[in-house]
């Protein structure tokens, strides 16, 4: 496909100390849980969600089709730090493990999950070496240090809570440590903000910004609504996605805040700024809710924005994968790159180059890729699905049957790519880690129940 050009925990990781580094851009990358491409409105959704994300996009290179590489956060975002798909690195566990979150009872004995394996380099690792000072900040109970998501980090802070921490108190401690970073080293900093996670509660600001519009849309009696979701859970679809949209502004909010404080405290240096998400969200479109079940676009496709020096501000509609970043991130840091399949999209960033495949994963359940306007979907039983997307965006009709061909050709291509995935296991030691029961609890809490 061708380029379109459309003009409270905490922990201090004690680390090696870095190679001297040369005079290098500080990178500033946003992570915004489930947050699904198609409702960003510079991405011609009918709400104005996104005011501040849009104006920033302008300036920057907005990628259309960009593919995170699993519907859920652990194993997306083990991928994207690490440039590995999950049937190489391994962290792909959610809920399995825990007890709790399927039963409601805390149990007495430890508790062991898949973390981020400690052989696999880090984009914060590769980095680190590079010169870089690197501090990271996250909401989310899967990301955090227990997991393996510390390594590389001389900060790392995990926001604990019986809810979720606000996108404004992460971003508040973020510039603070932003200013108070005084060295010539350049600075990483990675920010993982909750908002629109589920439960849709979102924050005074923006509560009751948008209303549902149009006629009812019921839902049937037999279709069960998690009770966290939205009090009350109201038998209306509007009512979901409405305060969903409401969390969506109430994370622009915060990122404005962000670019604004990040660009006062380190006005010296250019600066890398990356907007994207881990997952999508789904509104009862093919039969669920939240993320982690499926493979639709709905939950694999994602906002991507990226602002680099010496580029100009374009839209590309060439099909890129989330674990591309670590390349591109490392490359425009002048660092060394460890090998890994994603690839970097500096050519892209400056007009040039092709998309490729996107491969996405629920290792051990279903796989997909999506190539040259289709996607195929193999599920671990030996089913398929195939949807030609310029016909059939939202993945409604499959095609299949009626073009054995093609989807002999895509699973063939499928599998040599998980092939590739699995042999590069030998590169990463599957670690299992315990779960402290409080944690444990805290994703019961949660709502991680939907697996």
């Amino acid at each position: 496909m061708a380029v379109g050009l459309h003009s409270q925990s905490s922990a201090t990781v004690p680390l090696e100390t870095p190679r001297a580094p040369q005079q290098r851009p500080d990178i500033l990358l946003v992570t915004i849980d489930a947050l699904r491409a198609d409702h960003l409105s510079s991405r011609g959704y009918g709400r104005l969600t996104t005011p501040a994300i849009d104006a920033f996009a302008r300036r920057t290179t907005q990628f259309t089709s960009a593919i995170s590489q699993a519907p859920y956060t652990k194993a997306s975002m083990a991928s994207l730090m690490t440039g590995l798909y999950p049937s190489t690195h391994q962290a792909v566990t959610a809920t399995v493990p825990f007890p709790e979150t399927m039963t409601g009872h805390v149990t007495s004995h430890a508790i062991a999950t898949d973390v981020l394996p400690s052989s696999a380099t880090t984009l914060a690792e590769a980095l680190h070496a590079a010169g870089y000072r690197t501090i990271g900040f996250t909401a989310n109970p899967f990301l955090i240090a227990d997991f393996g998501f510390a390594q590389g980090f001389d900060r790392f802070r995990f926001y604990p809570g019986p809810d979720f921490a606000r996108a404004e108190n992460l971003v508040a401690d973020l510039i603070d440590e932003a200013r108070s970073n005084h060295t010539d080293r350049p600075l990483f900093a990675w920010i993982h903000l909750m908002e629109p996670h589920s439960p849709y509660t979102p924050p005074p600001l923006t509560a009751g910004m948008f209303q549902p519009t149009g006629p009812p849309e019921p839902i049937e009696q037999q279709t069960s609504i998690p009770f966290w979701l939205l009090p009350g859970s109201p038998r209306d679809r509007r009512a979901y996605v409405a305060a969903y949209d409401d969390d969506i502004a109430a994370v622009d909010a915060a990122f404005d805040t962000l670019i604004r404080g990040f660009r006062a405290v380190r006005q010296l240096r250019e600066n890398v700024v990356v907007v994207t998400a881990d997952h999508g969200e789904q509104f009862l479109d093919h039969g669920g809710w939240e993320h982690g079940s499926n493979l639709y676009d709905e939950l694999v496709r994602v906002p991507l924005v990226i602002l680099a020096p010496d580029t100009t501000a374009a839209v590309v509609d060439a099909q890129v994968e989330t674990i591309d970043l670590f390349s591109t991130l490392l490359e425009l840091a002048n660092a060394d790159i460890p090998d890994n399949p994603g690839r970097s999209l500096n050519a892209l960033l400056h007009g040039k180059g092709a998309g490729r495949g996107a491969l996405s994963e629920i290792p051990g359940s279903q796989y997909s890729l999506r190539q040259d306007g289709f996607k195929l979907i193999e599920f671990n039983d030996g089913r398929c699905q195939l949807f030609d997307l310029s016909a059939d965006r939202f993945e409604q009709h499959d095609v299949s049957s009626a073009n054995s061909t093609r989807v002999a050709r895509m699973r063939a291509a499928l599998n040599a790519r998980l092939n590739e995935a699995i042999e590069m296991r030998h590169r990463v030691r599957g670690e299992s880690a315990p779960v402290d029961p409080a944690i444990a609890e805290r994703l019961r809490a949660l709502g991680y129940t939907h697996r």
